[in-house]
């Protein structure tokens, strides 16, 4: 087994040249044949274009018009919702801020502060007696009375 000797010759004429005998080549190609005729063919497989019948088509058109419509009329109808709500917003804003500048108008020109001259007889009181605050007394009941009728006063005209 495998102690025979192959019968083949090889000759090199030059270093960077080798030749080979034209049996040689045959074989070569003979075996490179016979693995590309082994190898089972496939089938190139091409599916048929897709069928589809007119009335199908139409079907799908009308479909396609009808949702196209129908996403229409809800951008509409969304449109109208907030153009509306964008009406009642302008107008409960124009409300509040006239409703919000009359009272700011009305507590800055005819509300001042209750009893300032109380208060001011208190405070001249005390830079007058620095060390002697009990003097003083009278004048801050005095203003803590006309602080609390002004508060009654509030209170009953708001309501």
């Amino acid at each position: 087994m495998g102690g025979s000797q192959s019968t083949r010759k090889l000759s090199v004429d030059n270093e960077n040249a080798i030749q080979v005998s034209q049996e040689a080549v045959d074989r070569i190609q003979a075996q490179i044949n016979s693995k590309q005729s082994e190898q089972p063919r496939q089938p190139q497989y091409v599916p048929p274009p897709p069928y589809y019948d007119n009335q199908k088509l139409q079907e799908f058109a009308a479909e396609e018009a009808y949702w196209a419509r129908r996403i229409e009329n809800l951008k509409r109808a969304h449109e109208k919702i907030n153009s509306g709500m964008h009406i009642e917003y302008q107008k409960t804003l124009k409300e509040a801020n006239e409703l919000f500048d009359l009272v700011h108008a009305d507590k800055v020109v005819t509300k001042l502060a209750p009893c300032q001259e109380e208060k001011a007889k208190v405070l001249d009181c005390y830079s007058s007696n620095p060390n002697k605050s009990l003097l003083c007394s009278v004048l801050v009941n005095q203003f803590n009375d006309c602080v609390c009728r002004s508060r009654i006063t509030a209170v009953s005209a708001s309501s």
